[in-house]
């Protein structure tokens, strides 16, 4: 469904600057968060390795004698944001020493403040940016995704609500790891979708490319690099199964390909994580391990889901319904620092359309549009059958594992379904502009 011929192919490049514009443009006043101290001290790592040139600093420590808590936070979280952030303040001139301390739980926000905990502020600026032109490349990366796999309308309505959904600017614009959560998440779909055009070596690489940085950015994005692979694999899967003679050479070739993205993205995964490098096999059960224990710990701490219904709650809220969240921990809203910049913040015009969020009818409505997006998608022959496997897998697998596996009411931790469900809205609301034009011009 094409838009109308005045819009020239040009435009989508200077529309995706004008998003990038406005996502930048609020990244120095979104509210403050304590995981962006964490943050900023875990980028020393950048120092220890580049600057110092010593990696056993950063090696796994089976007998974690050398400074447990950093091993921790190393092993705990993505790397791309340290890397990012650690060489930003290499070449601003700090040093390890001028770092900020870590945030503690345990203190008031005056206290962390009095300690030392919250970081420079131009440091902090800069790793803000950063983490902002990430979020940015992510809405171009959406848009191409969309365009590529559905069609050009929908590419547009769901880049400009990816860039104005408040709960995506908050995290995304924070020093923190969403944007390069994010990123490596439209990375890794957008280099299947152009796998899926033509299967050649060089994509299965910048698939497993794509995958690797994906899951160093943020762990979780192992569950969608999975599906993206289960995607890539159907139809050769099938070919194979149903072939005979040759005709086994072909499918048996794509799935090879596969395997070799699967490869490469160890190895990418690898080449981002020193900390691993002593010894790979013995560290992952030990990050697996770490992960559980974190949530398990923050449901104890925050409280989490105690049932289904509870899940059901807060999987509408956050993915749907797109209620705002600047904090988890609610002794926050007592700050009065933390208020004034979130008043500020909702003042200046750059936090998004703040409607969303303001209403659980709203959030019904998105629902009902992204299922009837689902059906329609489902039956779209003018959308290409492996595309349209790669779209329904990504968007009911990532349903499912968000419902299944988020123990928490955060809405940072259901960002990874926000692009599945702006998609499907987009697709849908174009879809009845479509009818409604067609009414008019019977």
């Amino acid at each position: 469904m094409p838009l109308p011929q005045v819009i020239p192919r040009w435009f989508d490049w200077l529309w995706l600057g004008a998003l990038a514009i406005y996502m930048l443009s609020g990244a120095a006043i979104v509210p403050f968060h304590g995981d962006e101290s964490t943050l900023m001290v875990m980028s020393r790592d950048f120092q220890t390795i580049f600057v110092e040139g010593d990696l056993s600093k950063v090696y796994f420590d089976p007998h974690w004698q050398h400074n447990p808590h950093e091993q921790r936070l190393r092993l705990l979280n993505g790397s791309v944001s340290k890397i990012i952030y650690g060489w930003l303040g290499a070449m601003k001139g700090f040093g390890p020493r001028d770092l900020n301390r870590d945030w503690s739980w345990a203190n008031d926000y005056d206290a962390n403040a009095e300690g030392g905990a919250i970081p420079d502020a131009e440091l902090l600026g800069q790793a803000r940016l950063a983490s902002s032109v990430q979020l940015a490349l992510a809405a171009a990366l959406l848009f191409q995704f969309a365009k590529l796999t559905i069609n050009r309308p929908t590419a547009y309505l769901a880049a400009t609500l990816f860039a104005l959904h408040p709960n995506m600017l908050i995290n995304g614009r924070r020093a923190m790891m969403e944007g390069s959560h994010i990123l490596g998440l439209m990375l890794v779909l957008m280099a299947a979708a152009w796998l899926l055009q033509e299967r050649r070596w060089r994509r299965y690489l910048l698939l497993g490319a794509s995958a690797g940085f994906a899951i160093a950015a943020k762990h979780p994005n192992v569950s969608i690099c999975a599906l993206v692979f289960l995607a890539c694999s159907v139809d050769p899967l099938w070919r194979l199964l149903r072939g005979s003679g040759k005709a086994w050479r072909k499918p048996a070739s794509d799935l090879a390909g596969i395997a070799f993205a699967g490869v490469t993205t160890g190895l990418v995964f690898l080449f981002l994580n020193p900390a691993w490098w002593n010894d790979p096999l013995a560290v992952a059960p030990v990050v697996i391990e770490l992960r559980q224990e974190l949530l398990q710990d923050q449901v104890n701490i925050f409280g989490g889901y105690t049932s289904l219904a509870d899940r059901l709650h807060g999987w509408f809220q956050y993915s749907f319904a797109g209620e705002r969240q600047y904090f988890e921990a609610q002794n926050w809203a007592t700050y009065d620092a933390i208020g004034a910049q979130i008043a500020a913040y909702e003042r200046s015009g750059l936090a998004g359309l703040l409607f969303i969020g303001s209403s659980a009818r709203l959030g019904l409505i998105s629902l009902l549009l992204a299922l009837f997006g689902l059906v329609h998608l489902a039956r779209n022959r003018s959308v290409t059958v492996e595309h349209r496997l790669l779209l329904l897998i990504w968007i009911v697998g990532s349903a499912l594992v968000t419902l299944r596996l988020n123990p928490l009411p955060w809405a940072r931790y259901y960002l990874p379904l926000l692009p599945a469900v702006i998609v499907l809205v987009s697709y849908a609301l174009v879809r009845f502009a479509a009818a409604i034009r067609q009414s008019h011009s019977a």
